[in-house]
Order: structure tokens, then C-alpha cells, then sequence
């Protein structure tokens, strides 16, 4: 089994996804047009075929509480953790927290413009 796509709501649908193209290297392999004056859903892919689904939060059925149980970070694996500081921080996102695991790997944290965690982790 293996995780195929995680969804994330979006105050600006289109910013988000263009964020997650432009940092992050995701490209956009499907997109959702939603109606005249709706935003879309966006679906972006890396590398490992895993999907992040962007979603407006014009489109939730209803308001979700902030200290509801769910998504706490995205998890991103790198390859070279210093490469990637160095590429993020060319675009003005600081990593930070970056520190050694007990089993070696090396992770760090930073933040979308939604304000959602993700997690570079190098094994």
C-alpha cells in the first residue's frame, strides 16, 4: 500500500499550487474547473508519483475546526538536505528546527503560504 495523494484546503487555490510549482518542484497534472468565478482544484505530482491535491476553501461542506484531529505536516523526502536549504532559501523560505534524527536522518521544517508544516527529510 502506498500513499497516493493527500489534499489541502486553500484560502487561494491557484496561488498555492503556483507556490508548490515554483518551490517545491511539483508540476500540475490535473486541474478541476469548478464554474465561472470558482477556483479550481489543482492536482500537483513530484517526482515519487505522489499527488498533493489543492483544494479552495470554497469548496469544504463545512468549516473545520483548527484543533480538529488530521494533517499535522507533508513529509518531503530530498536527497540532499543542503542542496535544498540552499535552492528554498533563493526563493526567501527559511528551513528551520533542522536537526538529526536517532536513526540518522537529518529533517527540517518550514512553512507554505497557507501556513501548512512541511517536513524535508533526508534518510
Amino acid at each position: 500500500m502506498n500513499i497516493e495523494h493527500v489534499g489541502i484546503y486553500a484560502h487561494d487555490s491557484e496561488a498555492l499550487a503556483k507556490w508548490y510549482t515554483d518551490a517545491l518542484g511539483l508540476r500540475e497534472v490535473r486541474r478541476i474547473d469548478r464554474g465561472e468565478g470558482k477556483p479550481a482544484v489543482v492536482f500537483l505530482q513530484g517526482a515519487s508519483g505522489a499527488i498533493v491535491e489543492i483544494l479552495p476553501t470554497s469548496a469544504m461542506e463545512t468549516e473545520r475546526a483548527l484543533n480538529s484531529p488530521g494533517f499535522t505536516h507533508l513529509g518531503i523526502a530530498v536527497d540532499n538536505m543542503d542542496e535544498q536549504m540552499v535552492r528554498l532559501a533563493e526563493q526567501g523560505i527559511e528551513v528551520k528546527n533542522i536537526r538529526s534524527t536517532s536513526n540518522g536522518w537529518t529533517i527540517g521544517y518550514f512553512n507554505d503560504p497557507e501556513g501548512n508544516i512541511l517536513e524535508l527529510v533526508q534518510r
